[in-house]
């Protein structure tokens, strides 16, 4: 599978903002948000993404066009004791299930090294499997943990996270 990550820069925030608008239409499904006026979902903070070195926006391609993105966040945007995290991970729907997301995070995971954290909406089924699935076939062991966090806009939602580790030296 012809599979490519790049970094999305400024001059992309378009088609970044129009998969992101995709992205949370696909997640409406589990936080039941709606549109606003304009028939566009509220993209919060999103555009940070593309201002803060922190922060690192990869799309997804395939054969050099845009198909979804990988949303990584390094400290201050982390808990405590974590390196980085998969914010977010979009693909549109006719890519998924043939392996491209698991192409996708195994090339971001070979920029990062140190301890990773990943969560998913516990309503949100078809990702929490992706990521079962995932650690199993490239054994990782993580540990994983549950809560209620208060997100911006959703309100009160049940998160489940993994935590593991991708060695420094290799």
């Amino acid at each position: 599978m012809d599979i490519e990550i790049i970094k999305i820069t400024k001059d992309q925030a378009d088609t970044f903002l129009n998969l992101y608008n995709l992205y949370l239409y696909d997640l409406s499904e589990y936080t039941c948000e709606d549109p606003k006026d304009d028939g566009k979902f509220d993209p919060t903070n999103t555009y940070l993404y593309l201002e803060r070195e922190e922060l690192h926006p990869f799309f997804v391609m395939h054969l050099g066009k845009p198909i979804g993105f990988i949303l990584v966040c390094a400290p201050p945007f982390v808990p405590e004791g974590i390196d980085f995290t998969i914010q977010e991970l979009f693909l549109l729907r006719k890519y998924r299930g043939n392996r491209i997301a698991s192409l996708g995070i195994e090339k971001v995971f070979k920029q990062l090294k140190g301890k990773i954290s990943i969560g998913q909406l516990v309503e949100n089924k078809p990702a929490v499997r992706f990521w079962k699935k995932y650690y199993e076939e490239h054994h990782i062991e993580f540990f994983e943990e549950q809560e209620t966090i208060e997100i911006d806009g959703l309100g009160l939602q049940k998160v489940i996270s993994q935590t593991f580790e991708i060695p420094r030296n290799c």
